[in-house]
């Protein structure tokens, strides 16, 4: 019966593009392998991601596996399943959940084009990670996953980090091509360089700089000092014959004086530093065009 309704759905498509009349600006398609999802389940979770799809404007895949591959594998079928569908580098993202029954399932999700800013992978911005674990809810325990309830919350997590927006200052390193890519007006743009300033590594680098400094200095003084350890100051008094010179007055000119210490601090007006309400993140990965993540359950 899903078979049947599947077909239907693809020949209205079809037939409403053969009009004249635009189904979707963006592609959707679901890969339930092993017949988890119930007919109804199925067109509910397919009308959702396609809602969702239109609102990011990318193409969404979602794949349910159901034989066991390892990560590798599970890797390479999602980037080429995408790309087979959609085209390289086309903007879109790809969901693969492994629902083989394995003792420990592999998740994965592939990012292509502009999916790769809004669904990000760094070590200091991971959204990728953050979506599995939001979706992992619904996949425990092995062997007895909701998928559909899977698949509804991954089109909520793709609409919530669209909506977050692009990082600031963020780019991508393609570790095939040897490229960096970034965002301008829209627009990813491709450099052989990084296209901006780490300031975390430069601050880093310069507060390491400074203790090897200090460092340095405190054993250059101790050299030194260990050198003259047996050279002593002389006092003005050793030229003086103390039976000849007296004292007349002896004044002690800080005995009245009163040294007063106040502790200054910064008035940064209740914030806790100075950062913008956004997040500066840098240094995703891709490989081959494809961005994204997998882990574990």
């Amino acid at each position: 019966m899903k078979k049947y309704l599947i077909g239907f759905l693809t020949a209205l498509f079809m037939m409403l593009q053969f009009c004249g009349i635009p189904a979707s600006a963006a592609g959707m398609q679901i890969y339930d392998q092993g017949n988890r999802l119930k007919t109804d389940e199925f067109v509910e979770v397919a009308e959702r991601l396609q809602e969702a799809a239109d609102h990011i404007n990318m193409n969404v895949v979602a794949i349910l596996g159901n034989e066991k591959h390892s990560d590798t594998m599970i890797e390479s079928m999602t980037d080429s399943t995408y790309d087979q569908l959609y085209g390289p580098k086309t903007d879109g993202i790809c969901l693969y959940l492994d629902l083989s029954g394995a003792e420990h399932p592999y998740d994965y999700i592939s990012t292509s084009g502009l999916a790769q800013f809004y669904y990000t992978n760094s070590s200091s911005n991971n959204r990728i990670e953050q979506m599995h674990y939001a979706i992992d809810k619904h996949l425990y325990p092995v062997g007895s996953e909701d998928a559909y309830h899977a698949l509804l919350e991954f089109a909520d997590q793709l609409e919530n980090y669209y909506e977050i927006g692009i990082p600031d200052h963020y780019y991508i390193y393609d570790d095939v091509y040897h490229e960096y890519y970034h965002v301008e007006n829209g627009k990813i743009i491709t450099t052989s360089s990084k296209p901006y300033i780490d300031w975390g590594g430069v601050i880093l680098g310069g507060m390491g700089g400074f203790i090897f400094g200090i460092i340095a200095a405190a054993i250059t003084y101790a050299v030194i000092k260990s050198k003259y350890r047996f050279i002593y100051q002389i006092s003005p008094t050793t030229y003086l014959n103390k039976k000849t010179v007296h004292y007349t007055q002896q004044t002690d000119r800080f005995i009245r004086e009163r040294t007063t210490k106040t502790h200054v601090t910064s008035d940064t007006g209740g914030r806790s530093g100075g950062g913008s309400s956004h997040h500066h993140s840098g240094g995703g990965h891709s490989h081959g065009g494809h961005g994204g993540g997998g882990h574990h359950r």
